[in-house]
Parts: C-alpha cells; structure tokens; sequence
C-alpha cells in the first residue's frame, strides 16, 4: 500500500468515525481542534486502524498523534 492509498483510507476511516465530509479532512487537521475527536472516537478510531491496517497504537502513543497526517506517518513506520 502506498502513501496515498494510506492517506485515503485513514481519510475515509475519519469520516466515518467521526461523521463528517471526508473533503473537510486534510493531513494538517488537527483531530481534536479540526475534527472533534473526543476519547470515545479516538478508541474506535484504534480499534478501526487494527481492523483495516493490522496495525495498534498503543495508548501512550496515541497521546502523541494530533493530525491527520500522524496516523498515516505511523501506519507507514509499521510497514505499510
């Protein structure tokens, strides 16, 4: 998978998640400021990166990713 592709599903994950138009979500959305990510969706966010990608952020991690673009960059750290 490249990093388009990457970026597109994290896209679509988002807004799905969070219920908002994917065309509102860019790579410098801040996901709690930008997006409304609360710490309800941030969980199912994670639960949907290990269903889609295989990948899991752990939860001291996860304090550690605030944009959009920090969940691609971690998904291709883990090989993707």
């Amino acid at each position: 998978m490249d990093r388009k592709e990457i970026e597109k599903k994290v896209r679509e994950i988002l807004a799905d998640k969070l219920d908002i138009d994917i065309k509102k979500i860019k790579l410098d959305s801040d996901l709690v400021d930008d997006l409304g990510m609360d710490s309800f969706k941030a969980l199912e966010l994670a639960f949907e990166l290990k269903e889609k990608f295989g990948i899991e952020i752990k939860e001291e991690e996860f304090s550690k990713i605030q944009k959009v673009k920090h969940i691609v960059e971690y998904a291709i750290d883990r090989g993707l």
